[in-house]
């Protein structure tokens, strides 16, 4: 079997990635028109009133929140799983010997390490765009493991400055909804297209960041 070049295989790569992130674009519409008109039939069933107000907040903080919740996850056990087969690409084109699951640390402070201390790479990437990254980490972390209660509140309350999601926390806890994870889905996106124009840039060939 011929081998793929580098610059095929980045380029396919990035091609993958970019599909992926515009199914999840995809989920968050199909999620945000499911829980909209499970709310109006809510409405027409249960009429107005108390017991209707009670139901609508019932299933905003439960049903909805799980839904959107469910898309954040999603979205990073994706960006995970491209830091890791992004750095296993890098590692055989260039021929390095270490692996990416060699280093410690969490999942962001690995890729960061192995792409400048051992790939070399120059990503030109900037502090914010790492802190933003270990925002949306901290947020999935709480969502799965403390029930949404943020645990470092500084780098998600910075996060939420930067970008003015204002609606993201409520007393300590992550309140999702579709335009925030619009944002998230963006800056994901962004990321991932950023590390892929590097890797054109190192490996050119019929491809280039600019395709």
């Amino acid at each position: 079997m011929k081998q793929i070049d580098s610059n095929t295989l980045f380029f396919g790569n990035f091609v993958d990635a970019d599909l992926k992130f515009a199914d999840l674009h995809d989920y968050l519409n199909d999620i945000d028109k499911f829980i909209r008109r499970k709310k109006k039939y809510k409405e027409k069933k249960l009429g107005r009133g108390v017991l209707q107000e009670i139901a609508l907040e019932m299933f905003s903080e439960s049903f909805s929140s799980i839904l959107f919740d469910s898309v954040l996850i999603s979205v990073w056990v994706f960006m995970e799983a491209e830091f890791k087969g992004y750095c296993g690409a890098m590692q055989r084109a260039m021929g390095v010997s270490l692996n990416y699951s060699d280093l410690r640390g969490s999942t962001i402070e690995r890729f960061k390490n192995y792409t400048s201390k051992v790939l070399k790479l120059d990503l030109t990437l900037r502090d914010k765009n790492w802190e933003d990254l270990k925002a949306i980490n901290e947020i999935r972390n709480s969502l799965v493991h403390i029930d949404g209660i943020v645990g470092n509140k500084e780098l998600v309350n910075n996060f939420i400055k930067r970008h003015k999601l204002t609606g993201l926390l409520y007393e300590d806890k992550i309140s999702m909804d579709k335009n925030i994870l619009i944002i998230v889905i963006t800056l994901c996106r962004l990321f991932i297209e950023r590390i892929y124009c590097v890797a054109l840039e190192k490996f050119p060939g019929q491809y280039g960041s600019k395709s």
